[in-house]
């Protein structure tokens, strides 16, 4: 049936939907590759939309994505890899962050690293990774924000129970109330935690969370304020067992085996084994003298190229492609999204250059440097006066001086990767979209 005469040249919300994405899909590939020369958003405006328009879009873009594909694997400099989904990542040969191994029994735990790599795991242990998540509420975790907050007929607040060890999150409503205990805390706490409660049988996302930079209690990020209904019901969003998997792998180690999450034996934060695989066979290697296998047995993220680097960290902090495909309308939000922040940058765009990936500004092994004077050594490697300063790409095939900044030789980051606030988590984040700001520019998606 043929929509009203009123209705034709909408597109329905489906269609849309579809056709945003081909859009941004066929956007970024014909961006990444660099040869297109197809002026999407410009062609995109001149399309009278039908209610089949969404699909044909799609189609084109996922044509073009495989086209680009097919060249790229022809052509084997790093410069010309493309970014990749974590789902895809996940599937492949060898390790990866958030895979699942067949058995937890293959996991060693950091302790039994130590005596090869005591400096390393020492300093790792301190860093923010490594206190990405703790059991319960309280102690290390430290204790919830105070205070209640509002959200429609609810008032939520964290309260302690001298019965239960931690907090539990209290919902009331019209006279009634109910409470849930903390079984886990996400996040260090530099921006704000989030709760996971144990209730009714089962898992949930708390629909309040602590916020460290306005010193409160607000609503959790992606959860929506309720209607009104039972206050059970209020007190967070249940968890799914894929959720629930991939929230504790980017948190935890060695929380799952063959896709199914055993809790009990996750280990709190990210260590060794989060990024470099399970260690049984490595250390077997290594105990037995037997160097080569013990190199062979253990994942090492340095030896990937540019482009893998940064999907790997997106792995947990969002690739490219993890945001075009799971985003319908990205927007200043995405700025939590580092790895796909940096990968808009003109910089990375055209270069690729592995000086411009995650680990070559962050020490995986070390808590994070705050003060922005520290990257301006990263960023003169490339932008300097220096005559052995050339920004020579991945493949060494080509070579460009890059622009000196006219305005500051120091803090650089402070400028080109400014702070931003982001309002679903009520804190400012540093945007990794390294760009030149203009004064009174809005934030770029």
């Amino acid at each position: 049936m043929l929509p009203q005469p009123e209705q034709r040249g909408r597109i329905p919300p489906i269609h849309q939907g579809i056709a945003q994405n081909g859009a941004r899909v066929f956007r970024s590939y014909s961006r990444f590759g660099r040869d297109s020369g197809v002026n999407l958003d410009t062609d995109l405006r001149r399309l009278k939309f039908t209610p089949f328009l969404g699909i044909r879009v799609s189609v084109v873009g996922w044509l073009c994505f495989t086209a680009l594909l097919v060249t790229a694997a022809h052509q084997h400099s790093p410069r010309n890899e493309l970014p990749d989904t974590t789902a895809d990542r996940v599937t492949g040969v060898g390790w990866w962050p958030t895979k699942s191994p067949a058995s937890t029994k293959v996991y060693v735990g950091s302790d039994a690293c130590v005596d090869c790599h005591s400096t390393i795991d020492s300093a790792q242990s301190e860093s923010e990774m490594a206190k990405a998540a703790f059991r319960l509420s309280g102690g290390a975790a430290g204790q919830p924000a105070p205070g209640d907050f509002k959200s429609g007929s609810y008032t939520y607040r964290f309260i302690s129970n001298n019965a239960l060890p931690g907090y539990s999150l209290e919902v009331s409503s019209n006279g009634q109330s109910n409470s849930y205990p903390i079984s886990w805390t996400m996040g260090l706490g530099a921006h704000g935690q989030t709760y996971l409660l144990d209730g009714n049988g089962g898992m949930y996302e708390s629909q309040a969370s602590s916020f460290t930079f306005i010193h409160r209690v607000g609503l959790s990020p992606g959860h929506k304020p309720l209607e009104e209904g039972s206050v059970e019901n209020a007190l967070g969003i249940p968890l799914k067992s894929g959720d629930a998997l991939r929230c504790f792998a980017c948190h935890t180690t060695a929380s799952s085996a063959n896709s199914t999450l055993n809790t009990a034996d996750a280990v709190p934060g990210v260590h060794c084994e989060a990024c470099h695989g399970p260690g049984m066979d490595h250390v077997k290697a290594a105990i037995a003298g037997q160097k080569v296998q013990a190199r062979q047995a253990i994942f090492n993220p340095a030896s990937l190229t540019p482009t893998s680097s940064i999907d790997f960290c997106g792995a947990c902090h969002r690739t490219t492609m993890d945001v075009i495909l799971n985003e319908p309308e990205p927007g200043a939000f995405t700025i939590r999204f580092q790895p796909y922040r940096l990968e808009e940058s003109r910089c990375w765009q055209t270069t690729k250059d592995a000086r411009l990936a995650c680990t070559q500004c962050h020490n995986p092994h070390a808590p994070m440097v705050r003060d922005a004077h520290f990257y301006d050594q990263k960023c003169l490697s490339c932008h300097s006066l220096r005559k052995d300063a050339k920004h020579v790409v991945s493949s060494g095939a080509w070579t460009v001086t890059p622009k000196i900044c006219p305005k500051a030789t120091a803090n650089c980051a402070s400028c080109h990767m400014p702070k931003s606030y982001v309002p679903e988590m009520n804190s400012t984040f540093v945007d990794h979209f390294i760009r030149i700001v203009r004064p009174g520019a809005p934030v770029p998606n």
